[in-house]
């Protein structure tokens, strides 16, 4: 990167040229005004516009790019889910490029596919770190920023990723990790907040069992999140655990045993900790079984592939694609523009919102000193309120805390849509 004494001289030489351009535009209308042929001012409005689009430089281009590697995956069990963060990402970037960029220069996303095998995943991030040279990385998958957690810490790169467990928001331990969604923790106290004021249950505690996979990503959250579900007046009922979630007959047999102890509990709400593929298929099953239990999903799992079940509840900090936000302006013209036939899901507005995240940070990484992954990780921890257009809650992060908000909303499916159940509801730091 060029020092900032050279920028400064590169400022001031493109000052005198701009000067010097001026004049001589003036003088080439004043010759073509007398040059006239019958096409009057027309002729001379044409040929400042040539003029302008030779030599006048897109400020984007005119310095080697700031490069942020992604890790998303593209396939497997969330491909759905972070094909569209990707290309909300990429969308966002190309937006932001063709407008300002970040502090004049081009934002370069460096994106592969996270197969979430451990080889490939080191391999993926040593290209990324060594040969790409990264100012600043993304990981949508928690399992995949764990994996590499050694690595990032070792290389000191500040690392984004879509959601963060409680223990690795905190600064002190894992300094480099950040977060654009809360953690799965805060979501479930929003979820159970929201069903302790508002299930209309007066004559006994609301029943709440809890669903998701049974690995230790599935489960990490529930001994808090079920101590506070206590401490707000919920009757907290057994755990179901469903591992095997692909339509197929044998998926159906591993469903009886977690849906039949389900069913003798009988919970009033299930709070979901799934895919939206996963969700689906056991939503099939649970209203074969004519369950009278309400759903509410977490917020991976809550997307607009899942509109067809009328009356599913989700927790999501995102807005859905389309919503009337201001946030959503970028979006829409984006869409119009490059893909107007297309349809999204929030996780596209997710990964545009991510990306709004670190340029953002980039651009407040003291630039002018030349970039630096230390002071983009510094960066990171100015923003306090940092509002996205209504597509997120406003982030802020501290060097005591790497969580960028503890509020979301509930959504409800209706009408084939994702429609506001609730405003942000905040638990509080």
């Amino acid at each position: 990167m060029r020092s900032a004494k050279s920028r400064i001289d590169s400022n001031r030489q493109n000052s005198r040229f701009k000067i010097r351009l001026g004049h001589w535009i003036f003088e080439i209308w004043n010759l073509f005004g007398s040059w006239d042929f019958g096409f009057g001012i027309w002729l001379r409005l044409s040929f400042c516009a040539l003029l302008f689009s030779v030599i006048v430089p897109i400020p984007c281009f005119g310095q080697p790019p700031l490069k942020v590697g992604c890790l998303i995956p593209l396939a497997g069990r969330w491909g759905e889910s972070g094909r569209e963060c990707a290309r909300g990402m990429l969308d966002a970037s190309k937006w932001l490029n063709q407008r300002t960029g970040v502090f004049g220069m081009k934002l370069e996303i460096l994106l592969i596919d996270d197969t979430s095998q451990p080889a490939e995943t080191v391999a993926a991030f040593r290209k990324l770190n060594e040969t790409d040279q990264i100012l600043l990385l993304y990981i949508y998958s928690t399992e995949t920023t764990l994996a590499l957690l050694r690595h990032i810490h070792f290389y000191r790169i500040p690392a984004l990723t879509s959601s963060l467990s409680p223990p690795f928001t905190n600064p002190a331990k894992y300094p480099y990790l950040f977060a654009v969604n809360p953690t799965p923790l805060d979501l479930s106290r929003i979820a159970m907040k929201f069903i302790s004021e508002r299930s209309g249950i007066k004559a006994r505690k609301p029943k709440l069992v809890f669903v998701g996979s049974p690995d230790h990503l599935g489960q990490h959250f529930l001994d808090e999140a079920k101590q506070y579900g206590k401490s707000i007046g919920l009757d907290i009922g057994p755990d179901i655990w469903v591992s095997d979630l692909s339509p197929s007959g044998d998926a159906i047999k591993g469903l009886s045993s977690p849906l039949l102890k389900m069913s003798a509990y009988n919970p009033d709400y299930a709070y979901v900790s799934l895919s939206p593929k996963e969700i689906s298929f056991l939503l099939q099953q649970a209203k074969e079984m004519d369950f009278r239990t309400r759903w509410i999903c977490s917020m991976k799992g809550f997307d607009e592939t899942l509109i067809p079940y009328d009356g599913l509840l989700g927790v999501q900090p995102v807005a859905p694609f389309g919503e009337d936000v201001p946030g959503m302006v970028g979006i829409r013209e984006a869409h119009q523009r490059w893909h107007p036939y297309d349809s999204h899901t929030l996780s596209y507005v997710e990964g545009w919102a991510s990306l709004l995240v670190m340029a953002e940070a980039l651009g407040r990484s003291l630039p002018e000193q030349g970039f630096s992954r230390e002071r983009v990780k510094l960066a990171f921890e100015t923003l306090k309120d940092f509002v996205i257009g209504g597509l997120i809650p406003p982030v802020t992060f501290t060097a005591k805390d790497h969580r960028p908000s503890v509020e979301s909303r509930i959504f409800i499916i209706k009408d084939g849509k994702l429609s506001r159940q609730t405003g942000f509801i905040s638990i509080g730091r």
